[in-house]
């Protein structure tokens, strides 16, 4: 009994050696690459899109904290002309919930041109937005914004589908400096590192919509 609580012991110091070791290693691969100003350099570098993942939206179908931060940011990079458009990826799987259709009436509220503006309504993981951003919508170079908390995992994801991307820093609500959001974050790091190397899940790709094109060809969910 002793020798297999040893044995146990052991296994689960390796596993926590391994799981700080991929963790470490996804923070690792963005430095240098994430960029907390568009003003004072150095700040991202032009790009095709701004491209901004979904995050939850409260029952008044208003942006909570977090995706308010990330919608400001990208705003404005693309009113820096850092970026001449927008590519919002979120949750639109069923009627009764729906990210992406509030982020994109938020840009067109604050002055975002329609035919600026992408929307990727099956992007129900950050390994999904990054997926059809390359597959469905062409994306070659991108920024990819959202809280500091959250951006190594997104750029690792995004470069393994060939898309030569950045990060910028968009403001943290009070949910992401917890230790909640690094308990949730954390876990899901290994998970993309599993998905990309090991399990390797097949995403669904609507019709191609290239972001050098009009935006409002993606508004329609039917056609994603």
């Amino acid at each position: 009994m002793r020798r297999l609580t040893k044995y146990l012991f052991m296994l689960a110091l390796f596993a926590s050696i391994i799981a700080a070791g991929g963790v470490w290693w996804v923070e690792r691969q963005s430095r240098g690459q994430i960029f907390k100003s568009a003003v004072n350099p150095p700040v991202p570098h032009p790009a095709q899109v701004a491209l901004i993942p979904g995050a939850s939206v409260l029952p008044n179908k208003q942006p909570s904290n977090t995706l308010l931060g990330r919608l400001r940011a990208g705003i404005e990079l693309y009113n820096r002309q850092i970026v001449p458009k927008l590519l919002l990826s979120g949750d639109n799987s069923s009627k009764f919930y729906d990210e992406v259709h509030i982020m994109r009436d938020y840009c067109l509220r604050h002055g975002v041109k329609g035919e600026d503006i992408f929307l990727d309504h099956a992007g129900l993981r950050t390994y999904d937005t990054m997926a059809r951003a390359s597959g469905m919508f062409g994306v070659k170079t991108a920024i990819v914004v959202s809280q500091e908390l959250y951006l190594p995992r997104a750029l690792l994801l995004a470069r393994a589908f060939g898309i030569k991307a950045e990060g910028f820093v968009a403001e943290a609500s009070v949910f992401d400096n917890t230790w909640q959001a690094r308990a949730r974050e954390y876990p899901a790091r290994l998970k993309s590192l599993i998905d990309l190397y090991i399990a390797k899940p097949v995403v669904p790709q609507g019709g191609a919509m290239p972001v050098t094109g009009d935006g409002r060809q993606s508004w329609s969910k039917e056609k994603n």
